[in-house]
């Protein structure tokens, strides 16, 4: 699959508002971007009008608007689910568990299935419209390159968010939604332990005052500062509340 976007969709004039350089930007991020998908943490910076620069560790993401064009979109660090839908106890916690669930959402006059899936980071919500025909198209690519063929079972299993492990050859395959992908789905070498470990991947900062986090054990400690610093108590949030509006009128936040 090609990339959803061009290089030249990567407007100078947005990042450059967040401190962030797009010609110096590490080619894991720029790639993440072009195919559509969240990028790992990266520390934003903002003048705010009292002159004071503000730091902030967001995901970024390019998606299309209305009208096709490119469109900066950013998932920050949160302390609970953002969300403006109406989740059920039970839904939050299938949720923070890591699991992918269907939800029919009232937009205008029209009621969609949507996939849900919470970012474990930023506790962001992603969600995508359930799109069965598009799945089956992906498990029928995944049957063609992996030589394998799923039951009637699994291929439900997969239509209802669930991942489904498999055996190719002497190895195991784990396939499943996940709306972190531009594609919606992912499938990995290993088993559902490995799923499960890969879908709970933190990331470390690289170094301060640089772009990106990287999951090093290096620098576990220097990740754990940061999330303390913007997972705060509530004596501070309406400072971090204030630096959130700030940037919104750049980029836009979820």
């Amino acid at each position: 699959m090609g990339k959803l976007f061009g290089e030249r969709e990567l407007s100078k004039k947005d990042f450059e508002r967040i401190d962030i350089d797009v010609r110096s930007m590490p080619k894991e991020i720029k790639e993440k971007l072009l195919n559509g998908e969240l990028t790992p943490l990266v520390e934003i910076r903002d003048q705010l009008d009292n002159g004071i620069i503000a730091t902030m560790p967001v995901k970024l993401r390019l998606q299309r608007d209305t009208e096709g064009n490119a469109v900066l979109k950013a998932y920050p660090v949160s302390r609970d689910i953002v969300s403006d839908l109406k989740l059920q106890d039970a839904e939050q916690k299938r949720l923070q568990a890591g699991e992918v669930i269907q939800k029919d959402i009232r937009e205008g006059n029209r009621t969609r299935t949507m996939f849900l899936q919470l970012d474990q980071e930023t506790k962001s919500l992603l969600k995508r419209e359930v799109n069965k025909a598009e799945i089956d198209k992906r498990i029928d690519e995944l049957e063609h390159v992996k030589d394998i063929t799923l039951g009637q079972n699994q291929r439900q299993a997969i239509r209802e968010g669930k991942p489904v492990e498999l055996e190719v050859g002497d190895t195991k395959v784990t396939v499943g939604v996940d709306l972190r992908q531009n594609s919606g789905f992912k499938a990995i070498d290993g088993d559902m332990s490995e799923w499960k470990r890969q879908q709970e991947i933190k990331w470390d900062m690289a170094n301060p005052g640089q772009m990106g986090y990287w999951q090093t054990d290096e620098n576990r400690w220097e990740y754990k500062q940061v999330q303390e610093k913007y997972k705060m108590p509530e004596a501070k949030k309406e400072e971090k509340k204030t630096v959130k509006e700030d940037v919104r009128q750049t980029i836009h936040f979820k």
